[in-house]
């Protein structure tokens, strides 16, 4: 398994990975506007196929994880990890970056498992964050 950045051949499979994830996805246009914006933290894990993405993004001092996601059958066998562990040291590599923040679906229990695991903590609850209504956990992790 490769991680690298995105290519623009790559955004047809990254929608279609975002469409199978998410019950409320980004559209293509936004799809679209991280890839022309955020190059360098968008990656991609790949075999002969895409199997997930990470997109991530700086403000300020601090990096976010705007959306991760790994196909159901590649789930558990280390595509998430390696996809945060190479945007988590891009991250750090910027001198600025003090800590990265995600916000996950307070029913996400895999997931916040799987954040807590990397070192994120949750420091704070999100009241009706999603479009459908549920709360969201936001967690921190402080990169220096």
């Amino acid at each position: 398994m490769q991680v690298r950045n995105i290519r623009a051949e790559d955004i047809y499979e990254v929608l279609k990975i975002e469409y199978e994830c998410f019950k409320f996805p980004y559209p293509p246009n936004m799809i679209n506007f991280l890839y022309a914006n955020y190059i360098e933290t968008f990656l991609v894990a790949e075999t002969d196929t895409i199997l997930g993405y990470v997109i991530g993004i700086t403000y300020n001092d601090e990096g976010h994880i705007i959306s991760l996601a790994v196909r159901e059958e590649y789930r558990g066998l280390g595509v998430g990890r390696a996809l945060m562990e190479e945007v988590m040291g891009i991250f750090k590599d910027k001198q600025y970056v003090s800590s990265v923040r995600l916000e996950v679906r307070k029913s996400n229990d895999r997931a916040i498992t799987f954040y807590k695991r990397l070192g994120f903590d949750i420091v704070e609850l999100l009241d009706e964050y999603y479009d459908d209504k549920e709360d969201a956990y936001v967690m921190t992790k402080r990169v220096r």
